[in-house]
């Protein structure tokens, strides 16, 4: 039983798996352990599907490495955003979702700025390799806010946008 479900939004993918699970019950029996290896097969490759429908690039909540890992990667970390952005004092990080083809994806998208507070062009890639760099460095930050990161302290805080009165 091939069941195509076109999942377009998050809400609607618990309903889409608990459907799933009474059409595959009502067919093979409640019993996933007498079902055939094929059958099992497809059913966990179906729930696989559906649940990985609105995987992102960078995920919620970033890889986790050890304490001493993260702490190398902190340390490293201006050493490394100069190597990508030379000069740059401070850098803003910001998530944005998008919906190109039909699945939300989110991707990162970074302004760097020198110490006169111009921006600094950045490579091809250079928004990515920053977040992942970021991510690596500081995995407990809310990454789904705009983020900044500033070379005198070494620390991510959330952007404060200023409000003009």
């Amino acid at each position: 039983m091939a069941t195509a479900l076109e999942v377009r939004h998050a809400d609607d993918v618990e309903q889409a798996l608990v459907q799933l699970d009474a059409d595959f019950a009502t067919i093979y029996g409640p019993d996933l352990a007498s079902w055939s290896k094929g059958v099992r097969g497809e059913y966990l490759e179906t729930l696989r599907s559906h649940r990985t429908a609105d995987r992102e690039a960078h995920p919620i909540h970033p890889r986790k490495a050890s304490a001493g890992r993260r702490r190398r990667h902190q340390r490293q970390l201006p050493w490394r955003i100069t190597q990508i952005a030379p000069g740059a004092v401070t850098v803003l990080l910001a998530p944005v979702w998008t919906d190109a083809t039909g699945e939300s994806h989110r991707t990162f998208l970074a302004q760097c700025f020198d110490s006169s507070g111009s921006k600094i062009r950045l490579p091809r890639g250079g928004s990515s390799r920053l977040a992942d760099l970021m991510q690596g460095a500081f995995p407990g930050a809310d990454w789904n806010r705009a983020q900044t990161w500033r070379a005198d302290s070494n620390q991510v805080t959330r952007w404060q946008q200023r409000r003009t009165s």
